[in-house]
């Protein structure tokens, strides 16, 4: 018997008694150590064999070489009940003929790569790979039900309209499901399928200010509070006040700054010295884009200040009066969102940690060419945010 293979491979109840070498393979004979095993109907240990069958299984590779264990298993009797049994090896996958460390490993290694790839690099088929990852998938516990979510959109696929929904869990920042549409409809069919408690545990929902975000949450959540995404909301508002910007491109241009764009939208106080004067004389060439940037900053500030909800709403109200002049489009969508944008103030929930899980699926995509549909891709993104 070989001690220290034993010890290093770590198999109760089995034993190395020879060990010899193929071409880029170990194999690994093993033998029973007591010979015994419990009845699985009355519990009782059997020490009688009835017969024997010889097994090859798959277990992790050593210095880049595969490795296989080779061994007996037992079917035995039990003269208690008068039943026949085979031994139960809970650490070895005789269905797939592999080690289920073996199979951990597969299925981490799949996370950080594709099916094809892992499928070459360890000698197996794509089938072979792509049914243990889905297997290991299976087994990843479902978390305990979020408070507080965020939903958002990506686009999946090459073509307009090909949007995915996904849905993350802000207070862990894990993605914790991903939907194949954007439309209104097929969201709600798909998050039905969560049980009502899990549902009925949200309490806030962020999201951007599309119509049928609001309507999935009224429909599935019905506890959540829904909160219009603050970054949202300034990225239009940017956008607005970019477009003021291009009205005045020809007296900007004879400023001959870089990065004009760039100031304007910078969060005032992050501003270097050096940005700010740059910033003051670009506010110089026009009174209409000095007041369309102070008010940006001013609603900034806004959702910066920590207070209730009915003071946000009195700020932002006297904000749009200020504003009409400047923004028309803006305010109207302020005003018709306004509710939602004020229980920022209660929480201070923001949809900001999106933009890691989204940087985190883009990565997924480029690597997931092993996945051929959709289904495989959305176990494959959860997959990759699983703890």
């Amino acid at each position: 018997m070989l001690y220290f293979v034993d010890q290093i491979l770590n198999l109760p109840n089995l034993t190395v008694g020879n060990c010899y070498f193929e071409p880029g393979k170990i194999i690994l004979e093993l033998e029973s150590v007591d010979g015994r095993a419990d009845c699985k109907q009355c519990g009782r240990t059997s020490e009688y064999i009835n017969q024997t069958r010889k097994v090859t299984v798959r277990d992790l590779s050593i210095l880049g070489n595969q490795v296989f264990l080779v061994f007996d298993r037992h079917q035995f009797y039990c003269e208690n009940c008068n039943t026949y049994f085979v031994e139960k090896l809970s650490f070895i996958d005789f269905n797939r003929h592999m080690t289920e460390r073996y199979k951990n490993f597969i299925f981490e290694k799949v996370k950080v790569s594709t099916i094809t790839q892992v499928a070459k690099e360890e000698g197996l088929k794509y089938d072979q790979v792509k049914g243990v990852f889905e297997e290991q998938f299976n087994k990843i516990p479902i978390l305990a039900n979020p408070k507080r979510i965020c939903i958002d959109e990506f686009s999946h696929r090459k073509g307009r309209g090909k949007f995915a929904t996904v849905i993350c869990d802000v207070d862990n920042g894990i993605l914790i499901e991903v939907i194949d549409s954007h439309k209104q409809q097929e969201i709600i069919e798909a998050l039905k399928q969560w049980s009502l408690e899990r549902r009925e545990a949200v309490v806030e929902v962020s999201v951007d200010m599309w119509g049928g975000f609001t309507k999935v949450i009224q429909e599935i959540f019905p506890n959540a509070r829904i909160v219009y995404d603050r970054f949202h909301i300034m990225k239009i508002l940017n956008e607005e006040l970019n477009k003021i910007r291009g009205k005045y491109k020809n007296e900007l241009s004879k400023l001959n700054i870089k990065n004009i764009k760039y100031l304007l939208m910078k969060n005032g106080e992050d501003l270097t010295e050096n940005e700010r004067k740059l910033l003051e004389a670009i506010l110089k060439c026009s009174s209409r884009l000095k007041n369309a940037y102070l008010l940006k900053e001013e609603l900034r500030q806004i959702f910066e200040t920590h207070q209730t909800p009915e003071e946000a709403k009195k700020q932002i109200e006297a904000w749009l009066v200020k504003a009409s002049k400047f923004y028309t489009g803006f305010i109207d969508t302020v005003k018709n969102h306004i509710d939602g944008i004020c229980n920022y103030f209660y929480n201070r929930l923001t949809s900001g940690v999106m933009e890691g899980i989204n940087n985190k699926i883009k990565l997924i995509k480029r690597q997931a060419y092993g996945f051929t549909n959709f289904d495989h891709l959305r176990i494959r993104l959860l997959a990759g945010f699983a703890p």
